[in-house]
């Protein structure tokens, strides 16, 4: 299986550039959240956090010598740090979105190499999916209404709630509740 990453929705194998390696580590590095509190013994523990996750690229220029420079040049453009994030989707990961920012040195190997290095970093260590929007009407009260998650890590959504008609909603409530398996 040859493998791809799309870059904005761009694939990059379609410009000459074929994913040749993927860094991309299980878990990011973890923050520990430490105080000490001199003329005690030991630290106060604040638990843990990841920090951002890293993510190293290196791609083969697979086009012609004389469409070589374009396919750098498109690198460059694509990953330049001036773009801001860009959203990453692998094509043995479909539906999985990463967004990264340029965190390194586009650099190309030893005179003669096809391979170029690309460093992103993931301020946001964790992929997104597609975007689920649900929109119902509610047309008498009360009316309840479940949503659920379908993730292993509880997340924060979005709800919004609009008023189409012309009387004032009074005394509207949300209930969060979660059921622990």
């Amino acid at each position: 299986m040859n493998y791809d990453v799309a870059v904005n929705g761009v694939w990059l194998s379609t410009q000459g550039a074929a994913l040749y390696e993927r860094k991309l580590p299980v878990l990011p590095e973890m923050d520990d959240n430490t105080v000490k509190i001199a003329g005690t013994d030991g630290v106060i523990d604040f638990g843990g956090s990841y920090s951002a996750r890293l993510l190293n690229l290196t791609f083969e220029i697979t086009v012609s010598g004389a469409d070589f420079h374009r396919t750098v040049a498109y690198l460059a453009r694509t990953f330049n740090a001036k773009r801001g994030e860009i959203t990453l989707e692998f094509s043995d990961m479909p539906g999985k979105y990463y967004r990264a920012i340029y965190a390194g040195t586009l650099a190309l190997g030893e005179t003669g190499s096809r391979l170029i290095d690309v460093s992103l970093r993931m301020n946001d260590p964790w992929p997104t999916g597609d975007e689920v929007v649900t929109e119902f009407m509610i047309t008498a009260s009360p009316t309840a209404v479940q949503i659920e998650s379908e993730a292993d890590v509880r997340a924060q959504p979005v709800i919004t709630v609009t008023n189409t008609g012309w009387n004032t909603v009074n005394g509207f409530t949300v209930t969060n509740e979660y059921e622990y398996q």
